[in-house]
């Protein structure tokens, strides 16, 4: 069994206690729910747990043994692994070189390093637990599902037997969602155990044998799902009041112009779902949701509209392009991320941590990336101006944190807010999000629909690319759901 005793954080850099002498236990072979709303505090546990961060004060058992982490490979070492909600991996490494890195012992033959033996040793895991990974494509070319594969697979070769899991089902759709469920319940059947850290009651309640909510850094509630908790009584006490989102959608569009249009495209880059003949325009003042499953394309398009599929790879992928993506009269088709953005576009992804954040770096220097040209005055940065914005988007935020603090230091709720509210205060005519609900407890829910309406009545375009059709019901005054290729 592990046992957190009494664990308090203090983040002296800014006069944050993120956790208050919490109590917590995981037992060998139970699926554990961490719950609790966005800022609660619980990645913060869960990073000292696998000793990716060390507590300010509190004790840390393992089989009744009281350890310290000095870092995350402490805490590997004694079978205890994470996989994060963004895993970040090697750029450039192929998929089975990311998964054995600092495993490499583990694939000498004597005296020599056997690369085959390790490859066949990855093959041969990932085929025992049927995870269906390219494994000798580069890493950065895998979905976030697939990172989350990875990643697991990482600590399953490592036999790793207590698992935790950071929002997992942010950026997957029901059925990946379903699978990794499944997948839960086998490593329970094995007697492994795991925490998986979220805030949606429903996933919860289906999976977990046992919840623990946390609220400002505080044990709140936790217990036996047979016993005394339910649904009812969870969400109440995690969340406060449940917001019912509005549908009164499409009362609005004033400005009526077409902002964007997509006319006759058809796309097939390597490693991607193909998208063809799409057409669609989408007006001023009104938001519009793309849906689709795995195969139909759904990230593909969103890649080609705003630039990044186009942008950041090669010569050969961009001829592949035929049609038109236009942006307030300007064709981006292929042209990359400034084009996109100088046409009128804001962007958020649905990973966060890839395309949005440099997560080692600190927090600002991923806020400013778009201001920079801005903030010129010659050959220097205004970094006055700099710092100002900084504080307006912490400011619209409301995280009272450092933005000089590293990006993975932070919260997958806090990043969220931070980031859209990020892309809000470009004003951009155009806002694509992907997945724009994913890391937000119900509160924040509320204020991103309301957000939402609100940049709609200013005559501005707004794009939803999700998985749940649930939530664009809620957000879009229309939907397109695409098609499988496959």
């Amino acid at each position: 069994m592990i046992e957190l005793r009494g664990i308090c954080k203090y983040f002296p850099s800014n006069g944050v206690t993120a956790l208050q002498g919490v109590d917590f236990t995981l037992k060998p072979g139970e699926i554990h729910a961490l719950l609790g709303e966005n800022g609660s505090g619980k990645s913060t546990l869960m990073h000292i747990l696998a000793g990716y961060s060390p507590p300010s004060s509190g004790e840390i058992f393992v089989g009744g043994e009281k350890r310290h982490f000095s870092s995350h490979a402490d805490a590997l070492a004694l079978g205890i692994g994470m996989v994060r909600q963004f895993p970040d991996f090697v750029r450039g490494f192929k998929v089975w070189e990311d998964c054995v890195l600092g495993s490499e012992k583990q694939g000498q033959n004597r005296l020599f390093f056997d690369p085959a033996r390790l490859r066949k040793r990855v093959e041969e895991k990932a085929a025992l637990w049927h995870f269906d990974l390219p494994l000798d494509a580069k890493a950065e070319s895998l979905t976030v599902s697939q990172r989350q594969k990875a990643a697991l697979l990482s600590l399953l070769l490592r036999n790793v037997q207590w698992f935790v899991f950071d929002e997992p089902t942010t950026a997957l759709p029901p059925d990946e969602t379903k699978n990794l469920f499944e997948l839960y319940k086998r490593l329970r059947n094995e007697g492994r155990s795991i925490v998986f850290i979220t805030h949606k009651t429903d996933e919860a309640l289906d999976v977990s044998d046992r919840i623990t909510v946390l609220k400002a850094g505080a044990i709140y509630t936790k217990g036996y799902l047979e016993k005394n908790l339910t649904q009812r009584g969870i969400e109440p006490r995690t969340f406060g009041s449940m917001v019912r989102c509005t549908e009164e959608n499409g009362a609005w569009h004033l400005f009526e112009h077409p902002v964007l249009e997509v006319k006759d495209l058809h796309l097939e880059p390597p490693g991607l779902p193909p998208v063809k003949n799409i057409n669609f325009r989408l007006m001023s003042g009104r938001i519009l949701g793309i849906t689709g499953d795995r195969n139909s394309g759904l990230e593909t398009l969103e890649l080609a509209i705003t630039g990044l599929l186009n942008g950041a790879t090669n010569k050969r992928n961009r001829t592949n392009i035929k049609g038109s993506i236009t942006i307030n009269g300007k064709n981006v088709a292929g042209k990359g991320v400034l084009a996109f953005r100088d046409a009128g576009g804001a962007y958020l992804g649905a990973d966060r941590l890839g395309n949005n954040l440099a997560p080692e770096l600190p927090l600002s220097e991923s806020l400013v990336i778009h201001v920079c040209r801005r903030a010129r005055r010659g050959i220097f940065l205004n970094m006055g101006h700099l710092d100002s914005w900084c504080e307006k988007i912490m400011g619209m935020a409301g995280i009272v944190r450092f933005a000089k603090d590293r990006a993975n230091s932070f919260s997958g709720g806090m990043i969220q807010r931070i980031l859209l509210a990020r892309e809000f205060a470009e004003g951009a005519s155009l806002i694509v999000l992907a997945e724009a609900g994913s890391s937000l407890d119900e509160a924040s829910r509320a204020k991103l629909t309301d957000d939402l309406q609100e940049y709609a009545r200013q005559g501005k375009a707004i794009l939803l690319f999700s998985a749940d059709m649930e939530e664009l019901r809620s957000l879009a005054d229309e939907i397109i759901e695409l098609g499988d290729y496959q």
